[in-house]
């Protein structure tokens, strides 16, 4: 581009990794001189990318991180922008804008000198872990660019991977140098002395024994289950912030002043260390009381009844960030957004604090636009309608950890930011959403055990963003689809379901499923098969409750084994009754009508610590079809937290059958008995049996109670003690608890990485049989699922 033709915009000047601001050199046009003022506000013609020196990275990553485009119009504070996004992506090593002259548009030259790539990676200093091994751990790639971010990432996973292996003190630094197409880096490593942690003691600490403070660490000693858990690594950055931890449950109890000055290694022999931590536990301090600065917005009246931190109480730093919070989100959810808020802790006398909440409430704001990047597959829609913030509402601070909530729950994104910014109208806020996708379909191929139905295999598919009105692709419609299949030595399952769970644009979810399920393992004397489809509708009512319709069609098939009639022809020559299986079997069609309240408040529903969950539900089966019933169940689970994160928890059950004409068939009477009922009993072994042949008919009515108590035995593993008790009657509506059975076992709940679900490991012996028949000695329960 000659100078006659063109004006250099700017070279941006770095001084320790800074972008300055863009600066504009004048250039000579004729006899007249272009400033950068003369191109502001025109179009833009086109966008070229020049390299200077070797051509690294791909031009469409340079304009990935790049606004400027054609058609555009040109502004100096977009450049400035681009400049320092293209800095900011580690991709270039210097850059610098041109622009030139096109009639009345402008053509923009982004002149780049992009990074090195990573030719190899080299060590010195290092005979513990091999080159390859610790080539492997820096994460780098042949090829990739050889960023400043990309370095220091590298150096961490070394560090981190050495402190993980008991070298606390290792020191690491590296070099680059030249190489054919690119660089070399080279680390050079200084190991220090290997360190395992022996034991954890405290010195100075009267108020709480030593391993009462070793509970607020997650540094632990090492033990026989290292290998496993990892226990007995030194890592300087965990056991820091493991004293503030120990620190701040001592200011949680009162001890406002406790200090420490920094933990110590004391040689423990044969590279062990004990860990010393000394505590300076000081006075404990009771709060003489608590009050507010000035308020202009609102009345302290209005704040004291939510506060867990009062007069008479013993100091508690954790409560006192509590009703931090408490107080931000009482102002930031009326629209004062900025509000902030400051302890001021003043000496009240002997062992004595007053707490004055110091606020700076600031001004009102609105809701502006609500803007959504980084969706590459979901559509705007998924995202917005999930975010409670309206424009033109008042701003609620509360409601942007809502929306993060609610958009991490998809587990649709790696990654969710949601912040407000000041709007372009004065008293709005912005709402910015800034996701990153990740891949939501699975396919899921494995071999599953249990103890109910022996072996099974399975193929899982699945795509949590389906769209099923986006051919070919078929994400980012926020549609759940489902398919599997199951084969084992005795059963057969197939299943094709899609939710849609906005149906009609409205917080309404529609699904519907298809089904094929052939189960041999209900009894020894008949096979089951069901065939049919479900659809239905499900609406939260409130945060933690949603109601189900559910309508089901299906064919359901029983076929005897033919021993049932010879016992049956034996039973009536002997002047007894025929067996009842014999009246169901055939074929059946069933249309049924469920309708269902669920109330749902746990922490978790694959560990829960807290909380309950509650459903009731009717079913009524006749609206045409072979099957005219009514059935009713109530089920119920309360979870505990209690010390040393044990958990107590009850589950329990009432459900009941009656027949509207005919009989009730086997298929919808009740069992108890096997590793999720009764485990101290076989699989449907509890209940009224059939006369003929002995096996269990099942009953009309049923009542199921469980405790269960577990404990951390290491990390991802728990045991467990547990009481069960329970009956089934063969009336309707029965609740008489005459043939009570129980039982009582331990466990071990076990989380494997190679399973989202845990493994659990029961025995369980019988304690109340009225049916001996039913007492088969101590039971032995399992459930396990392997995925590959």
């Amino acid at each position: 581009m000659s100078s006659s033709h063109s004006s250099g915009l700017q070279r941006a000047a770095r001084s320790a990794r800074m972008v300055l601001p863009l600066t504009f050199a004048a250039a000579a046009l004729s006899t007249t001189a272009l400033r950068a003022q003369d191109f502001e506000g025109k179009t833009i013609s086109e966008v070229s990318i020049r390299y200077v020196g070797p051509k690294t990275v791909d031009e469409a990553r340079i304009r990935n991180s790049m606004s400027s485009a054609a058609g555009q119009q040109y502004r100096t504070e977009k450049i400035d922008s681009d400049i320092k996004s293209l800095y900011g992506s580690g991709l270039v090593e210097d850059v610098r804008f041109l622009a030139e002259p096109q009639g009345d548009r402008v053509k923009l030259i982004a002149e780049v000198r992009t990074r090195s790539t990573v030719s190899g990676v080299g060590f010195v200093g290092n005979s513990t872990f091999s080159d390859a091994k610790l080539a492997k751990e820096t994460k780098l790639k042949s090829g990739g660019i050889l960023s400043d971010a990309a370095i220091v990432e590298a150096k961490r996973n070394l560090e981190k991977y050495y402190q993980g292996y008991g070298y606390p003190d290792v020191a690491i630094s590296y070099r680059t140098q030249p190489s054919a197409g690119g660089a070399d880096l080279i680390f050079v490593i200084d190991e220090g002395s290997k360190n395992e942690i022996h034991k954890i003691r405290f010195e100075g600490n009267t108020a709480f024994t030593d391993a009462e403070l070793r509970k607020n660490m997650k540094t632990k000693p090492k033990g026989l289950l290292s290998f496993l858990t990892k226990s007995g690594r030194f890592e300087t950055g965990k056991l820091d912030e493991d004293v503030e931890s120990v620190l701040d449950f001592y200011r949680s109890h009162g001890y406002l002043r406790v200090s420490s000055p920094g933990l110590r290694r004391d040689p423990a022999g044969n590279d062990k260390v004990d860990i010393v931590i000394p505590i300076v536990e000081g006075d404990k301090y009771t709060v003489a009381g608590v009050g507010f600065g000035h308020m202009s917005v609102f009345k302290p009246e209005e704040l004291y009844p939510a506060l867990t931190l009062n007069g008479g109480d013993a100091y508690s730093s954790k409560k006192m960030r509590a009703d931090i919070t408490m107080i931000r989100s009482y102002y930031g959810s009326r629209g004062y957004a900025d509000a902030t808020v400051v302890p001021d802790i003043s000496d009240a006398g002997p062992n004595q604090v007053k707490i004055i909440y110091r606020i700076t409430e600031g001004s009102r704001f609105r809701v502006g636009d609500v803007h959504i990047e980084g969706n590459t597959k979901t559509k705007d829609k998924v995202i917005r309608r999930e975010v409670p913030l309206k424009p033109g509402q008042w701003f609620n601070s509360v409601d942007l950890d809502v929306t993060k909530s609610r958009l991490q729950n998809l587990q649709y994104f790696s990654d969710v930011q949601v912040n407000g910014n000041s709007g372009s109208n004065a008293g709005y806020r912005d709402v910015n959403i800034l996701v990153e996708e990740k891949k939501t379909g699975s396919v899921g191929v494995g071999v599953g055990f249990s103890s109910i139905d022996s072996i099974v295999g399975f193929i899982n598919l699945e795509q949590t963003n389906f769209d099923l009105f986006n051919p070919w692709s078929f994400t980012g419609g926020g549609q759940r689809f489902g398919m599997n299949l199951r084969l084992g030595s005795t059963r057969t399952d197939f299943s094709l379901s899609l939710v849609e769970p906005w149906f009609m644009d409205r917080q309404l979810s529609l699904g519907g499923e298809l089904f094929y399920r052939d189960s041999n393992y209900f009894s020894d004397f008949y096979d089951q098969k069901n065939v049919g489809a479900s659809i239905f509708l499900r609406r939260p009512l409130g945060e933690k409750g949603a109601v189900k319709v559910e309508y089901k069609l299906e064919q359901v098939s029983v076929d005897l084994d033919p021993s049932v009639a010879v016992l049956s022809n034996k039973s009536v020559l002997a002047g007894g009754p025929p067996s009842q299986f014999l009246l169901d079997q055939g074929d059946f069609i069933r249309s049924a009508l469920t309708a269902e309240y669920v109330y749902d408040s746990r922490d978790s529903n694959l560990l829960a610590r807290s909380g309950e969950k509650l459903s009731a539900s009717v079913t009524l089966a006749g609206l045409g079809g072979d099957v005219d019933i009514v059935s009713t169940s109530f089920q119920g689970q309360k979870y505990w937290n209690l010390w040393g994160d044990s958990i107590l928890s009850l589950n329990g059950e009432l459900a009941f059958v009656d027949a509207l004409s005919g009989r009730v068939p086997i298929f919808d009477r009740m069992f108890l008995g096997g590793g999720r009922t009764l485990r101290g009993f076989e699989f449907r072994d509890v209940g009224p049996r059939d006369a003929a042949t002995g096996e269990v008919i099942g009953g009309r009515s049923l009542a199921y109670l469980d405790t269960e108590y577990t404990i951390p035995i290491i990390e991802n593993v728990r045991a467990a003690v547990f009481y069960d008790m329970g009956f089934v009657n063969s009336g309707s509506w029965d609740l008489d608890p005459s043939d009570i059975y129980s039982d009582v076992g331990i466990g071990i709940r076990l989380k494997l990485p190679i399973s989202p679900l845990p493994l659990a490991l029961d025995y369980a012996i019988p304690l109340q049989v009225p049916d001996q028949k039913a007492d088969n000695g101590g039971q032995f329960n399992f459930s396990l699922q392997y995925q590959y």
